[in-house]
C-alpha cells in the first residue's frame, strides 16, 4: 500500500500531503459540529419534549455557527485537494525530470534499455500517472487511519458499543486491499507493459507510414494495431474485475458496517440504552466511518496504475550508465587504435582494427558498406562505449576522460544527423551558445546554405521535428554548419555530404580540407574521388582495416582500395563531368513536405502539437458529447442494463440511513410509512448487502462499453491516419500522436463509463426520490428539485463555463511534452555532442512548469466545485430541515414523516454529486474528445480513391504541375489554378513542370538540394496533389485511379529508408508479404546485400534494432533496394538509392536496377552522383521549379 521508494524521490510532496490529511481532518470536523448541533435540536423535540416551532427558533439561533462550519468545511476540502494538486505537481516535475535526465546520461544506447515508446511514454504519461499517487492516494492513506480514531473518540462516551462495533469494521477494508495486492502487481504490470507495448506499435506504424503506403501494407499494420489493442482492452478488463471485486467487498464491508451500526443502535434506543442524541449521530456519521477508508480503496485501484510505471521507471534509474574516467581530454595529440573490436549483440562489426591517426591530418575510411567504419567513427567520436581494445587520443584512454571533455574535443557530424523542433537559430546556438548572428552566417555560408536560410526567413526560419522540412542535402548542411560552430580539435564527418549536390560537395570539400592542419579530421567517404588527398587512408573489410596508406600507394598495392577505384572509375566513364548543372549561387527552396503554413512562414516553432486544420473552430461541448454518443448505439443494451443497476444501487445505499431515520422512529414508538423497528433493519440489512453487487454490475457493464468503444476509436484513428499520410502527417510530432492514441483516448473512458450512465441513473434517482417526497409534501418535494437542479444542473453548467478552453490547453500541453521528449530523445546523441543536455532538461522542466500551470488552473476550478457542492448540499439540508419543522409546527406533517423525509433527503445526493462534479472534471475528456474528432474529420491532402478505374501500367507524366507546400491545395483545375495565382507568400516548389515517364526508360532527375526533386517523386506517388496541372498514369489523371490499383503499379524508395522494429525478414516482408525464402534472396542479391545476410548470425532472421540502428547508412539503404526487386512493381521511383553506398555495391545494384530497365520496368531516379545517373536513358535538371 505504500511504496518507499516513490515516497523518498519526491520529499519536496511530504509538506503538501500533511496539509492535505489536516485540511481534510478539519472538514470532518466541520462535517461532525454540524451534525452535533442537529442532534442537540431534534433531541430537544424527541427527548425533551421540544415543539417544533421552538425547535425551528433553535435551528434559526444555531445558524450563525452552522453556517461558520459550513464555510470552514468548504474552505478545507478546497485547500486539502489544492495542497494534494501541488503534492502531485512536485511529483511529476521531479520524477519527469529524473527520468529524462536518466535517459539523456545514457545517450543514444538508451534503447539498448527501453524502447523510445516506453522512455516517451514512461516520461510523459507515466509520470503524469503518478499524480492520483502523490496527490489523492498518500493523503487518503493518512486521513483514513485518523478519521474513524477520531469519531470513535468523539462517540464513545454517548455510544460505546456500535462505536465501537464501527471502528472494528474498518480494519476489514485495508484488508480487503491488501489481499488484492497479491495479484494486483502482476495484473497493474501486465495493464501498462501493454498500454507500453500499444503505444510503441503506434509509433512504429506512424513514423513508417508511408513506407507502408507504398507497398499497401498499411492495411495489415492496422490489423496488427487492432490485434494489440484488443490485447490491450483485454488487460484493462482483468485489471478492471479485479478493481471491481475488491470495490464490491469494499461496498458490502462499508454498507453492512453502517447498516449493522445503525441496526445496533436502533435496538440500544429502542431498549433505553443509549439516547436520541447518540443514536442520531451514530446513524448519520456511521457511513463516515467507512467512506475514508472506501475513498482510499477506489484511489489505490487508480494509483495502481502510478505504481505499475513507477517500477518501469526504477528500471530506467537502475540502468548502469557508461563508464567514464575523471581524465580531462584536449584532443590534441594523436588518435591510437590498438585491437579494437566491437559486435552488435552476437555480430560483430569491428575486429581488432589497429591504426595512428596523426594530430592535423586529414584520414579517411573506406570500405564498402557494412565495413565497420561509421562503427569505428562513433567509437573514437565516443559515441559506442562499449568496445574492446585500447583507443587513445593523445595518450589518454577513451574510457579514462571525462564525458564532457571528451565531446569537446571529439565532434561527430553522421550521416543521419539531427535537427530539433523550433528555430534554426536554436539549433545552431546548441552548438555555440554565444555565437552571434553573424558567426551563424558565416558558418552556413561555408556549407553552402547560407543563401536558402537567407531565402526563407533567416535564422528564425521554423525547422520541424528532425528537420524534416529541408530536404536531405538541406540537414545535413546545416547540421555540417553546427559541427563547424563547435570547433573542436577532432572532426569526424560519417558520409556527411551523402545527399548534398556535386557543386556542394566540392566546396564543402574544401572546407573540410582547410581544417586539417588544426584540427585532425577523419573522413567516412564513399566518394573515393573526394578523398585523393588525404594524408592516410584506412580501407575497411568485414571489421579488419585490411589496407592503409596514401592514394597512391594504394592504387599501387593493386588491393582492395584499388578495387574500389577502378569499379568508381569504370562507372564515371559513363557519366558527365560532376557539377556542370549546378549553379553554385542559386537560391534553394525548400523541399520538405512539412514546409507549409506552420513552417516557413514561421507561425510555429514547433508543429508537434499542431491541431490539424487549426482554423477550425472550437467544437462546442454538446457538439463533442453528440458525437461521441453515437458511437454507444450498438451496445445501447448494455447501457440500459447499467443505468438499471446503477439506479437501483445508487437507491439502496441512500436507503440504509434512510431506512436507518425510520428504525430510531420505529425505536421511539413512532412507526412511519406503516414500518416497525424489525421490518426497517432488515430493510436496512438488504440495502447494505445489495449495494455492492448492484454497483459491481453497474461498473462492469459501463467499462465493457467504454473500452470496446476505445478499441472501436483507435481503430478509426489509425485509420484516419493512414489516409492523411504522409502529406498531413508530415511535420507533426510524432509524440504527440502516441500521446493522442493513447492518453487522448483513454481519457474518453470518463465519459463512456463515468458520465453517460451517471447521469441517467441521477435522473431516474431523483424522480423517485421526488415521487417519495411529494408524498410525504409538495413543498418538500419543491424544495428538493431545486436543489437537485442546482446540483446537477446549474452547478456543472456553471464550472464548465468558468474552466473555458483550460481543458483543451492541458490536453495540447500533454501533447506538446509527448511531442518534446521524443524529440529530445531522438537527438540525444547531438544534445550530448553540444552539451545541451542540461539545457534540453530545463526547457523540459520549463514546458512541464507551463503545462502544469495550466493544470493547476483546471484543477482549482474543480476544487472550488467540489467545495461549493458540499457546502450547497449542507445549506440544502438545512433549509429542508426548518421547513420540515415548520410543517410539523403548523400540523401539516406529523414528527415522524417529516424527520424520515429529511433525512432520506440528507442521504439523497450520491448521484447528483457524480454529475455535480463533471462541470469541472470532464473537461480534459471532452478536450481529448475534440482532438480525436479533430483528427477523424480531417480531410488528406490527397484522397484515396475507391470509386476510380483500374488501370494497366503504360507510362506516367506530369503536365503543366505546379506545386507549394505553402498554403492550402485544392484538387486541381481553375480553382487551384487561382490558389497558387493569389497565394503571395508560398514559394512554388514545382512551376509548370511537364515530363513523360515512358514504358521501360529510366529518367535521371538532377538539381540542387532542395530544388523539388524529392518533391516531383511525392507527387508521382500521389501523396500530394498538385496545385495546379496534372498527374496522368497510362494516359489516365491519377485522381481519377482507384488507389489500390495505382499503389500495385508502383514503388518508391524514399532518401532515408525506415526499418521497423523486427527481424531483417520481416523487414522485407513489408513490400511482399507472401515473398518466399527464394525470393528473399534473390531480391538481396540485386541489392547487394547477400554478403551481409551470410555474416549475420541468424541470417535473414536476425533482429533488427530500433530504426535500424546497428546497421549502417548503406545497409539500411539496401535493404530499402532489396523492397523494391522484392516488389517488382512496373513504374519504380528511387530517391537518391545509392547516396549511403560504396563503389563496388552502386555498381552491383545500379547493374541491377539497370536490368530491371531491361525488363520493361520504368524508373525515375534522383541522384547527385553522375555516375548513378549515368545508366539513365534521359536526364532532367530541375532549376528554380522548372524542368530543363
Amino acid at each position: 500500500m505504500f511504496e518507499k521508494r516513490l515516497f523518498s524521490l519526491v520529499p519536496q510532496a511530504t509538506p503538501y500531503i500533511m496539509a492535505s490529511v489536516l485540511f481534510k481532518w478539519i472538514a470532518l470536523m466541520a462535517n461532525i459540529t454540524v451534525m452535533w448541533v442537529l442532534a442537540r435540536i431534534l433531541g430537544g423535540i424527541v427527548t425533551d419534549g421540544l415543539s417544533a416551532a421552538l425547535a425551528v427558533d433553535a435551528l434559526a439561533q444555531a445558524a450563525l455557527p452552522l453556517a461558520a462550519a459550513i464555510i470552514v468545511r468548504a474552505a478545507s476540502i478546497y485547500l486539502a485537494q489544492r495542497a494534494g494538486d501541488k503534492a502531485a505537481f512536485e511529483a511529476v516535475r521531479r520524477v519527469r525530470s529524473l527520468v529524462y535526465d536518466k535517459l539523456t546520461a545514457l545517450g543514444p544506447s538508451y534503447t539498448e534499455t527501453v524502447p523510445t515508446a516506453e522512455a516517451v511514454q514512461t516520461s510523459v504519461e507515466g509520470a503524469t500517472q503518478l499524480q492520483v499517487y502523490f496527490g489523492g492516494y498518500l493523503p487518503q492513506l493518512f486521513f483514513a487511519g485518523l478519521a474513524p480514531i477520531t469519531l470513535f473518540v468523539l462517540l464513545v462516551g454517548q455510544a460505546g458499543f456500535p462505536a465501537a462495533l464501527l471502528l472494528a469494521c474498518v480494519p476489514v477494508i485495508p484488508v480487503s486491499i491488501m489481499m488484492v495486492m497479491r495479484n494486483a502487481k502482476k495484473i497493474g504490470a501486465e495493464y501498462w507493459g501493454s498500454y507500453v507495448d500499444l503505444g510503441g506499435m503506434f509509433l512504429e506504424a506512424v513514423q513508417g507510414l508511408t513506407t507502408l503506403k507504398v507497398y499497401q501494407a498499411d492495411r495489415s499494420w492496422h490489423e496488427r494495431i487492432n490485434a494489440e489493442s484488443e490485447r490491450f482492452r483485454a488487460a484493462t478488463m482483468r485489471l478492471l474485475v479485479m478493481q471491481q471485486r475488491s470495490i464490491c467487498v469494499m461496498d458490502l464491508v462499508v454498507y453492512m458496517g453502517a447498516a449493522l451500526g445503525i441496526i445496533v443502535t436502533a435496538l440500544q434506543l429502542a431498549t433505553g440504552k443509549i439516547g436520541f442524541e447518540a443514536a442520531f449521530l451514530i446513524v448519520f456519521l456511521s457511513q463516515e466511518f467507512f467512506l475514508p477508508m472506501r475513498r482510499l480503496g477506489s484511489l489505490f485501484h487508480t494509483a495502481m496504475n502510478g505504481m505499475a510505471a513507477s517500477r518501469r521507471m526504477f528500471g530506467i534509474l537502475d540502468t548502469p550508465e557508461p563508464e567514464r574516467g575523471d581524465v580531462e581530454l584536449d584532443g590534441r595529440g594523436d588518435v591510437e587504435l590498438a585491437g579494437v573490436s566491437y559486435a552488435y549483440g552476437d555480430r560483430t562489426v569491428l575486429d581488432s582494427a589497429s591504426a595512428t591517426i596523426a594530430h592535423g591530418s586529414l584520414v579517411a575510411l573506406v570500405g564498402e558498406s557494412g565495413g565497420g567504419k561509421s562503427t569505428l567513427a562513433g567509437i573514437i567520436a565516443g559515441r559506442k562505449g562499449a568496445y574492446r581494445g585500447s583507443v587513445r587520443i593523445g595518450g589518454v584512454e577513451l574510457r579514462d576522460a571525462t564525458a564532457a571533455s571528451l565531446m569537446r574535443a571529439v565532434t561527430l557530424v553522421p550521416i543521419n544527423g539531427y535537427l530539433f523542433a523550433g528555430t534554426l537559430r536554436d539549433n545552431l546556438l546548441l552548438a555555440q551558445p554565444s555565437a552571434t548572428d553573424t558567426e551563424l552566417l558565416r558558418a552556413l555560408d561555408r556549407t553552402r546554405v547560407a543563401a536558402f536560410v537567407q531565402a526563407n526567413g533567416g535564422l528564425d526560419m521554423v525547422i520541424n521535428e528532425g528537420g524534416t522540412n529541408l530536404s536531405g542535402g538541406q540537414r545535413q548542411r546545416v547540421c555540417m554548419a553546427r559541427a563547424l560552430l563547435h570547433d573542436s580539435p577532432i572532426y569526424v564527418f560519417d558520409e556527411a555530404t551523402s545527399n548534398v549536390d556535386a557543386a556542394s560537395e566540392a566546396a564543402i570539400g574544401e572546407v573540410i580540407a582547410s581544417l586539417a592542419g588544426g584540427h585532425t579530421v577523419i573522413v567516412v567517404a564513399h566518394r573515393l574521388s573526394t578523398i585523393v588527398d588525404a594524408d592516410q587512408i584506412l580501407v575497411l573489410e568485414r571489421g579488419r582495416i585490411a589496407e592503409h596508406g596514401t592514394h597512391g600507394e594504394l592504387l599501387a598495392a593493386a588491393g582492395a582500395y584499388a578495387r574500389m577505384w577502378n569499379s568508381q572509375k569504370q562507372l564515371s566513364a559513363y557519366a558527365y563531368a560532376e557539377g556542370d548543372a549546378e549553379d553554385a549561387g542559386a537560391v534553394e527552396a525548400v523541399d520538405g513536405s512539412a514546409a507549409c503554413a506552420d513552417g516557413l512562414n514561421g507561425t510555429s516553432s514547433s508543429s508537434a502539437a499542431a491541431a490539424p486544420d487549426s482554423g477550425r473552430a472550437r467544437r462546442s461541448a454538446p457538439s463533442i458529447m453528440w458525437r461521441m454518443m453515437g458511437l454507444v448505439r450498438p451496445l445501447a443494451g448494455w447501457l440500459v442494463l447499467a443505468v438499471a443497476l446503477g439506479s437501483i444501487g445508487m437507491l439502496t445505499a441512500a436507503f440504509v440511513p434512510a431506512f436507518g431515520a425510520l428504525g430510531l422512529m420505529a425505536a421511539l414508538g413512532r412507526n412511519a410509512l406503516g414500518l416497525g423497528l424489525i421490518a426497517a433493519c432488515a430493510a436496512c440489512a438488504a440495502c447494505g448487502i445489495a449495494r455492492g453487487p448492484l454497483h459491481y454490475g453497474e461498473q462492469l457493464c459501463n467499462h465493457y462499453i467504454a473500452f470496446r468503444l476505445l478499441a472501436h476509436i483507435r481503430d478509426l484513428v489509425f485509420g484516419a491516419l493512414r489516409q492523411l499520410a504522409p502529406a498531413k502527417l508530415e511535420g507533426r510530432g510524432k509524440g504527440e500522436l502516441v500521446s493522442l492514441v493513447t492518453s487522448d483516448i483513454e481519457l474518453l473512458e470518463v465519459f463512456y463509463a463515468h458520465t453517460i450512465s451517471p447521469i441517467a441513473i441521477a435522473l431516474v434517482c431523483t424522480v423517485v426520490f421526488e415521487g417519495f417526497l411529494l408524498a410525504v409534501s409538495p413543498e418538500l418535494a419543491g424544495i428538493a428539485l431545486v436543489a437537485y437542479a442546482v446540483l446537477g444542473v446549474l452547478l456543472p453548467l456553471t464550472s464548465a463555463k468558468a474552466c473555458g478552453t483550460t481543458g483543451r490547453q492541458s490536453r495540447e500541453g500533454a501533447g506538446k511534452l509527448g511531442a518534446f521528449v521524443l524529440d529530445s530523445l531522438r537527438g540525444a546523441g547531438e544534445t550530448i555532442q553540444f552539451a545541451g543536455g542540461t539545457d534540453r532538461s530545463r526547457a523540459l522542466g520549463k514546458l512541464t512548469e507551463q503545462v502544469g500551470a495550466v493544470d493547476a488552473r483546471l484543477k482549482r476550478r474543480q476544487a472550488v466545485s467540489e467545495a461549493v457542492a458540499d457546502a450547497l448540499i449542507l445549506v440544502a439540508n438545512l433549509v429542508m430541515l426548518g421547513r420540515a419543522l415548520q410543517l410539523v409546527a403548523a400540523g401539516t406533517i406529523d414528527f415522524a414523516a417529516a424527520f424520515v423525509a429529511v433525512f432520506t433527503f440528507v442521504s439523497s445526493f450520491g448521484s447528483v454529486m457524480a454529475v455535480s462534479r463533471l462541470g469541472a472534471s470532464l473537461q480534459e475528456t471532452l478536450a481529448s474528445g475534440a482532438r480525436v474528432l479533430d483528427l477523424l474529420d480531417e480531410q488528406p491532402q490527397c484522397a484515396e480513391v475507391a470509386d476510380g478505374q483500374n488501370v494497366e501500367f503504360a507510362g506516367a507524366a506530369a503536365e503543366h504541375v505546379s506545386f507549394s507546400y505553402v498554403g492550402g491545395v485544392d484538387a486541381g483545375g481553375a480553382g487551384a489554378t487561382e490558389q497558387v495565382a493569389n497565394d503571395t507568400a508560398a514559394s512554388l516548389i514545382l512551376d509548370d513542370v511537364t515530363c513523360t515517364f515512358a514504358p521501360g526508360t529510366m529518367t535521371c532527375i538532377m538539381g540542387r538540394s532542395g530544388s523539388g526533386k524529392s518533391t516531383l517523386l511525392k507527387l508521382l506517388m500521389c501523396f500530394w496533389d498538385p496545385a495546379a496541372g496534372t498527374i496522368t498514369v497510362s494516359g489516365v489523371d491519377a485522381r481519377h485511379i482507384n488507389t489500390a490499383s495505382l499503389r500495385s503499379h508502383e514503388a518508391y524508395m524514399t532518401q532515408d529508408t525506415h526499418l521497423f522494429c523486427g527481424t531483417v525478414r520481416e523487414n522485407l516482408l513489408v513490400a511482399h508479404a507472401s515473398a518466399t525464402d527464394a525470393e528473399l534472396l534473390d531480391a538481396c542479391r540485386s541489392a547487394s546485400l547477400t554478403a551481409l545476410i551470410d555474416r549475420l548470425p541468424q541470417g535473414l532472421d536476425t533482429p533488427v534494432a530500433e530504426l535500424g540502428d546497428s546497421l549502417s547508412g548503406g545497409e539500411r539503404q539496401r535493404i530499402g533496394l532489396a523492397r523494391i526487386f522484392l516488389n517488382d512493381a512496373p513504374f519504380i521511383l528511387l530517391d537518391e538509392p545509392t547516396s549511403a553506398l560504396d563503389a563496388l555495391n552502386e555498381a552491383a545494384v545500379m547493374q541491377a536496377v539497370d536490368e530491371l530497365k531491361r525488363r520493361g520496368k520504368t524508373i525515375v531516379l534522383v541522384s547527385h552522383r553522375a555516375s548513378t545517373c549515368a545508366f539513365a536513358d534521359f536526364s532532367l535538371s530541375v532549376e528554380h521549379g522548372r524542368l530543363s
